[in-house]
């Protein structure tokens, strides 16, 4: 088979892009190639990162994966095609999938204020649960069961397609009693929110311990908060071996009874007062229905669609281009392979855009185009190492030459040259206009003025690319030129900056703080922590570490770290705006509401702010102080009448009072300021529900859907709980 510049071979498998990377191991778009040179659909091509393939444990962890998954067919696991080795190196070809972790699909709904709609989460855990119990139930080739166990069943391992369909990926850390197991005896893995009783105890684990992780999910969507939370980890582990979670109606009323005993009963602190198995916990959620009803595989997609549009979408976007850097993408098979062991796989974003729209559908690929990887993935493509990156005026390596001759297809390949005339063109044009202030001898200072005046984003990239090679660029230099990248949205190109200012200048807290601001948008979790860390270490009495660490844990979902982060900064300065107010609005959030008492009513005895009496406000009425629950959100509605979250509680206040008008007027007051906001509306429908005006809530439901139609299924059954 031919190994062109942009290829690289693995077994039987052209890889031709990375597609995905993380701490431990990097994903490539590949092709499986026979003798006869017959190509087989694409797929996805796991490798460790090459400084792990000596390490022992990580590849025991990584064969494990394979070795385990390999056991389980089911179209909700994630199908394992090839466990295989180059050389010394082992690989694992699996099936290509599009679409997001469940992880990243409620962190995007936080992001929007939202939380994913019940329905949804259901059929995703649904459909999760049910290729986990296949694992469970898995036997081998003589019949013996499998006994397998996932250990680290969490929304991060849990991958839903673009298509609806969910898979459970990521067998890592699970064990097999007739395969063993990816850790060492005794080793903790896996996250520790979702462990069971029996795992931090060090005891044996059977199924059920996934069972109980299955229940952590479902609690997180039915109260917007962990069962089990704390300011570290030592005391978040502590209340998970004490097994007491609070009911989820405790947070809020109206979760169906149903439900919540499915979710108990899934948290019980002994296995054997759990379900009997997973197949039992879906029956137990699918005989719910009404405001608990399961969503459809079409509800799904659609739902992933809104969430991360096709058009907008980075990982969709970076995943079709590398689809079409594929050789195998059109033209004839390959011929027989020659192997080079110099050619390396480029990367999915090198082919230019400008390209794109001229490329030929592959017809021979798989629908899907996300590969499952055991650690995080950036939003964008890993850049590759070997090959060049092409430029706008070199012509893509896919031959659109093969469309034929004659007729019709002539004058399409005709049309086509002139389009990439004008294409190389408008590029010569552009790059001719950017010279000047990216030629060798331009200073750092003034590709930054200009930079700093260009009108466009794509402008600002063009003008500071290269610029961290520059050395004449002063620490101040590489700072305003990391900060304009971000500003642009060009968070690759930023870290790029970033990282050459940390390496030239690593005493340089700015330099610290701006790579982990990049890591952060870009969803590099380990990088920015371990940014944090050396700027911690440079000024450990400086806030903006713990403050970034705590943006950081909040975009993850992970609300008791972004706490435990703000518990540190409060220690040092209680009284800094930036802290106590943030401090005391998260404490609420997760629950724990002595402490944001505390911290509230500390900062509001000194400031009138507005935002942080409503949430005090909002603590005394979960703590049954109705009364001076109310005082205090008038107060905040005198300060500040435009803030909608404090009429939105003053009306919750109200109706507990008896008084129905006032709290109608509040709701609509605070659906008037926020109208992108569903619970105000939602309240006033379960406010008439509650008083039986049919008509009213049959007018508001009507609302609700026009308004909200991705959520109306689930606003309605809320609704309707008022009745």
């Amino acid at each position: 088979m031919e190994s062109g510049p942009n290829t690289y071979w693995v077994g039987r498998y052209r890889l031709s892009a990375r597609i995905a990377t993380g701490g431990m191991a990097e994903v490539y778009l590949g092709r499986r190639f026979e003798d006869d040179g017959q190509r087989g659909p694409a797929v996805a091509v796991k490798r460790l990162m090459p400084h792990l393939a000596s390490d022992r444990r990580v590849v025991q962890m990584f064969l494990n994966e394979a070795r385990i998954t390999a056991q389980v067919r089911h179209p909700n696991v994630v199908a394992i095609l090839e466990l295989g080795m180059e050389g010394t190196e082992p690989f694992i070809a699996m099936e290509l999938l599009e679409g997001r972790s469940f992880a990243e699909l409620r962190q995007e709904a936080a992001e929007r204020g939202q939380r994913v709609p019940l329905g949804i989460t259901l059929r995703v855990l649904v459909d999760a649960c049910r290729g986990l119990d296949a694992a469970h139930r898995a036997v081998d080739e003589s019949g013996r069961p499998l006994r397998i166990v996932h250990r680290d069943f969490t929304p991060d391992n849990i991958h839903v397609g673009v298509n609806g369909a969910v898979k459970v990926i990521d067998f890592g850390i699970a064990k097999a009693e007739t395969l063993g197991a990816g850790t060492e005896p005794g080793v903790l893995k896996g996250k520790f929110f979702y462990m069971s009783p029996e795992m931090i105890a060090g005891k044996p684990v059977d199924h059920r311990a996934d069972l109980f992780a299955a229940g952590v999910m479902l609690y997180e969507q039915l109260c917007g908060r962990r069962p089990f939370t704390g300011m570290t980890a030592e005391e978040v582990l502590g209340r998970i071996a004490e097994g007491r979670a609070r009911p989820p109606t405790a947070f809020d009323p109206s979760v169906p009874a149903g439900l919540e005993l499915v979710c108990l009963t899934a948290l019980q602190r002994d296995p054997a007062a759990r379900f009997d198995s997973l197949e039992s916990f879906i029956d137990a959620i699918e005989a719910i229905g009404g405001p608990a009803e399961v969503a459809t595989g079409e509800a799904v997609a659609a739902y992933v669609d809104t969430l991360f549009p096709p058009d907008r979408d980075p990982k969709r976007q970076a995943l079709r281009r590398a689809r079409m850097a594929d050789p195998s993408h059109g033209g004839t098979p390959p011929g027989p392979r020659r192997f080079d062991p110099h050619a390396a796989p480029h990367d999915a974003m090198t082919v230019p855009a400008a390209w794109s729209h001229i490329m030929l559908p592959d017809a021979g690929a798989a629908p899907s185009t996300r590969a499952p990887t055991s650690a995080p993935t950036s939003s964008a493509p890993a850049p590759a190492s070997a090959p060049p990156r092409p430029t706008d005026s070199t012509p893509p390596t896919r031959n659109v030459s093969g469309i034929g001759e004659g007729g019709p297809a002539r004058g399409r390949a005709s049309r086509l040259g002139r389009v990439l005339l004008t294409l190389l063109g408008l590029g010569a044009l552009g790059a001719g206009a950017a010279w000047h202030f990216t030629r060798p001898g331009a200073s750092p200072s003034e590709r930054l003025t200009q930079a700093q005046t260009a009108d466009t984003a794509a402008a600002k990239v063009t003008l500071l690319s290269g610029l961290e090679a520059d050395p004449r660029a002063t620490a101040e230099e590489l700072s305003r030129a990391a900060a304009l990248l971000m500003e642009a949205g060009a968070f690759p190109q930023a870290v790029e900056v970033a990282e050459t200012f940390t390496t030239r200048f690593p005493k340089n807290l700015e330099a610290h703080l701006l790579v982990a601001r990049a890591a952060t948008e870009l969803n590099r979790g380990k990088r920015a922590e371990r940014a944090l860390d050396e700027a911690l270490t440079l000024a450990p009495k400086d806030l903006r570490p713990s403050l970034m660490l705590a943006d950081l844990r909040e975009r993850q979902g992970d609300l008791s770290g972004a706490v435990a982060a703000l518990a540190k900064a409060h220690a040092q300065q209680p009284g800094s705006s930036r802290v106590a107010p943030r401090y005391g609005l998260l404490l609420s959030r997760s629950g724990r509401l002595d402490e944001a008492s505390t911290v509230l009513t500390a900062w509001t005895r000194e400031h009138d702010d507005a935002v942080s009496l409503a949430e005090l406000g909002f603590v005394r009425f979960r703590q049954e102080r109705v009364d001076e629950a109310a005082s205090l959100l008038k107060r905040a509605v005198r300060k500040d009448g435009r803030l909608a979250v404090a009429h939105y509680y003053l009306g919750a206040v109200l109706f507990r009072q008896g008084d129905s008008t006032g709290a109608e007027r509040a709701y609509l007051e605070a659906d008037k300021l926020a109208p992108e906001d569903p619970r105000a509306l939602a309240a006033r429908c379960q406010l008439h529900a509650h008083g039986g005006n049919t008509t009213a809530v049959a007018e508001l439901k009507r609302t609700l859907a026009e308004r909200f139609p991705t959520q109306a299924n689930v606003l309605a059954a809320e609704c309707k709980a008022g009745n």
